[in-house]
């Protein structure tokens, strides 16, 4: 079970900087997870099957050094 977050700020300087010092925090598979989770509840709310959802795989261009 996740844990629940709650932080009130008096300003939105103070809200950007806990927000970034709790992302920062969290590591990049959570960020990784929360944006996997955001996309996921977008696709399920406009009707679209999140099943066929996964990263695009194109590459445009190669460059080796």
């Amino acid at each position: 079970m996740s844990k629940t977050w709650i932080h009130k700020s008096k300003s939105f300087k103070e809200a950007d900087a806990f927000d970034r010092w709790f992302w920062r925090r969290a590591g990049a598979a959570a960020r990784f997870e929360a944006a996997w989770a955001m996309v996921s509840t977008f696709l399920k709310m406009r009707g679209k099957p999140v099943a066929e959802l996964r990263l695009r795989r194109s590459v445009q261009r190669l460059k080796r050094a």
